[in-house]
């Protein structure tokens, strides 16, 4: 009988410890920084842990943002002896101790600062806990001084966080979703750091989950081309896209910006903060593209036709010259030729044959004068004149208020890669879970469409590889990798009295099996065969030769 009461008591007290057991594992483990908080709530001092916001990630999860970790020094309100703890702040953080006390005055005495050098003794010091209200933390940088793809990716406000520009911008209400953290420094009655609290990480309330931006950018392509664009001191802009998705790979603006310090180009003429690849410029010669669509989708060329280039060709009064004519004076030229040597009096004779309102028609079917993507809200529309606007010397030459972006021009060249399927570009992939990466939700792509026949496609492939072989583009030459396809461009803008000229040079690579459409713009290049040819063959071979495509 008394061995059964004993294993009953045993039984009561094992039932009784577990209990204990699980309401404090409740307590301290699943609720331990909420009643953390709760308990501690007159006496803390909270520091916002980094940018609460998603990051964004390239095509393969390496990210554009948050890649770096730094150490700040958190000084509170609860500091003692402030000007002897504000020398130490000072050469902890490597500024002044002036700058440390005004700091101090303006911020209420609670303030972050970044340290420097994260080997010194005095932030070694403040690391140890042996300074009163100072404490050192370490935060995610949301831009760095290496980053990439900064006019895609954007910058956020300083003061609320919120996106203003990019995707930091279109994808904001996706970026700021989920909890975060936050930094508590829990302080006794007497305002003095309690040793075995401190400063704690705490998650917030709410959702914990955060969501991160996976975008159709390539790293390590991305890398290739700012660089070949920087070392070569381009002002300009170059687009790189997948032929067979539409995925944009690349997308660069020159020069660049600094994301942490937005205010120093406001008042800028340098366009810093002008993402060039959505913008639009005149085009120039590249347009002939779309006039030798035009015709040979209306059946109103064909490849054997010849056309005699007299130097110069009137058009409603407007001279029009052809710089090529010494090349070719003393011959006829079959449309191959023209287009290699972009001769203008070719194409005004072949614009005026087909007719200004089915070549803007088919400007349209390209892509032009409509935007490509939805979540770049900076992007232009570009312009197409009507028919009563501008004359039909201008639209056969891609000159007068013809207008497009660079983006529009590579979604142009990757259509007639593709035989004729247009793939609108994308530029977000995806919305995944900011700490795993699993996919959360796939963004919508549009369906491929259609728009040139096949026989046409085919004869503006043989036109595109000549202009490297044997024409104004011998400058973007890769047969070693399979051949280069594309046109040149020196496109007149009117500014300055006609001073400013933008070269320009589209196409693709390889020509015999297409991958990669490149548009590459250099503002007032003046020649596009001489400016912005080179770079396109240099991005492209940089590609061929450093490149490893993800699995």
């Amino acid at each position: 009988m008394v061995q059964k009461r004993h294993k009953t008591l045993g039984i009561l007290f094992l039932l009784f410890f577990a209990a204990i057991t699980a309401r404090l594992f409740w307590i301290q483990v699943v609720r331990g920084d909420d009643y953390l908080i709760r308990a501690a709530d007159q006496r803390q001092y909270i520091i916002e842990n980094s940018v609460d916001r998603g990051q964004i990630f390239d095509r393969s999860m390496i990210p554009f943002t948050d890649r770096k970790l730094n150490k700040f020094i958190a000084v509170t309100e609860y500091i003692d002896r402030k000007e002897e703890t504000a020398a130490l702040v000072a050469k902890a953080a490597g500024v002044s101790k002036e700058d440390i006390l005004k700091m101090i005055k303006e911020a209420g005495g609670s303030f972050e600062i970044e340290a420097k050098d994260f080997n010194n003794a005095e932030l070694n010091t403040i690391e140890k806990g042996m300074v009163k209200g100072v404490s050192v933390l370490e935060k995610k940088i949301r831009y760095t001084e290496d980053s990439l793809a900064r006019h895609v990716i954007g910058y956020i406000s300083k003061s609320d966080l919120s996106g203003i520009m990019g995707i930091e911008k279109s994808m904001n209400n996706i970026l700021m979703q989920g909890g975060g953290e936050r930094i508590v420094a829990i302080v006794d009655s007497h305002k003095n750091l309690i040793p075995s609290l401190g400063f704690r990480k705490v998650e917030l309330d709410g959702k914990s989950e955060k969501f991160g931006i996976k975008l159709t950018l390539d790293f390590h392509i991305q890398k290739i081309v700012e660089d070949v664009l920087k070392s070569n001191d381009i002002n300009g802009s170059a687009v790189i896209t997948d032929i067979k998705s539409g995925d944009i790979l690349a997308m660069v603006s020159t020069p660049d910006f600094d994301p942490n310090n937005v205010g120093n180009y406001l008042s800028s003429t340098n366009d810093e903060l002008i993402n060039k690849a959505i913008s639009a410029y005149d085009l120039g010669s590249i347009f002939k593209t779309v006039v030798a669509a035009a015709a040979i989708e209306n059946n109103l060329v064909n490849m054997e036709e010849t056309f005699v280039c007299t130097g110069e060709i009137e058009v409603n009064n407007k001279l029009i010259k052809c710089s090529a004519y010494n090349i070719h004076k003393d011959r006829p030229i079959n449309l191959k030729e023209a287009f290699a040597l972009s001769c203008n009096t070719t194409f005004v004779k072949i614009g005026t044959r087909v007719g200004a309102a089915k070549i803007l028609e088919m400007a349209k079917r390209m892509g032009f004068s409509e935007k490509q993507t939805s979540e770049l809200l900076e992007e232009k529309a570009g312009y197409l004149p009507t028919t009563q606007e501008d004359g039909i010397g201008n639209i056969s030459i891609g000159q007068g208020k013809i207008q497009v972006t660079p983006l529009q021009v590579t979604t142009m060249m990757a259509t007639i890669a593709n035989n004729g399927i247009m793939n609108m570009p994308n530029i977000i992939d995806s919305i995944v879970d900011d700490k795993t990466g699993k996919t959360i939700q796939t963004l919508t792509r549009s369906k491929p469409t259609m728009v040139l026949n096949t026989s046409t496609t085919k004869l503006l492939q043989e036109l595109l590889h000549e202009v490297t072989v044997t024409g104004t583009g011998k400058q973007a030459n890769l047969e070693e990798f399979g051949g280069s396809s594309g046109k040149t461009s020196s496109a007149e803008t009117g500014i300055k009295s006609g001073e400013i000229v933008h070269g320009w040079f589209a196409g693709y690579v390889p020509s015999n099996k297409p991958q990669y459409a490149i548009t590459v713009l250099v503002y007032n290049g003046k020649s596009g065969g001489k400016s912005a040819a080179p770079i396109f063959k240099e991005i492209a071979y940089r590609i061929f030769t450093e490149y490893k495509p993800p699995n």
